[in-house]
């Protein structure tokens, strides 16, 4: 049932399900191995209820590795993952080297790289709002991002937009098209033909990049 068993400096027992139906507990250092084995008999039905949704989801479409020279998704494009003794908050980013991360933040990787996709897609949807909102007379209340997994954005009845941190692993392209359909929904909160017809309007192309995302989405990791 179980997969593999994760110690590290964390206070509590944890099991998790990957796409794909891999299992993982998480377990402190120094964990008896009979505690771990009486968690898992205690959660099995929860374990075999995630395994079953978690099967529909194919892994190879989501995994994310961290091991030296793991490849790393940042708009659109493979970096390399490069391990050193020092960087600065644990991951850093550069053009030139790809991410460098802490050696001794290896077990920290996903939520290092999730808080470096929330700063580039507030950075980003930031950007694109400023460019769009102004010229279409839409008003933005407020920015939100999210760790959505199974919708890029939406726009709330208070026009409140919600993009999901895993914009910024998508190329450049889809990355517009994803907040320019949002903010369409701030003057059309439904799938209409005006909508469609106001997102020709914003954006000609739209119809290439909302392709390219609902043919390539399901690959873009989940972390």
């Amino acid at each position: 049932m179980i997969d593999e068993i994760k110690y590290s400096k964390r206070k509590t027992i944890a099991i998790e399900v990957k796409p794909g139906g891999r299992v993982i507990v998480r377990a402190p250092k120094g964990t008896r191995k009979i505690l771990i084995e009486q968690f898992i008999r205690e959660k099995s039905g929860w374990i075999t209820q995630a395994k079953a949704r978690m099967l529909k989801i194919a892994a190879s479409e989501v995994q994310q590795n961290y091991y030296e020279g793991a490849q790393v998704l940042y708009l659109g494009r493979s970096w390399r993952l490069t391990h050193l003794d020092q960087a600065k908050k644990g991951l850093v980013f550069s053009r030139e080297k790809g991410f460098l991360l802490q050696k001794d933040r290896i077990e920290d990787t996903a939520e290092l790289l999730k808080e470096f996709y929330r700063e580039e897609t507030r950075r980003l949807a930031g950007h694109h709002i400023d460019q769009y909102a102004p010229k279409w007379g839409l008003k933005v209340n407020s920015l939100r991002i999210t760790s959505a997994k199974t919708r890029w954005g939406s726009c709330s009845a208070k026009n409140t937009l919600n993009f999901s941190y895993r914009l910024a692993m998508l190329p450049p392209e889809a990355f517009e098209y994803v907040v320019v359909h949002e903010l369409a929904h701030i003057r059309h909160h439904n799938h209409s033909s005006a909508f469609w017809g106001f997102m020709a309007q914003m954006l000609p192309d739209f119809q290439k990049r909302r392709q390219w995302l609902k043919q390539n989405g399901r690959k873009i990791p989940n972390l």
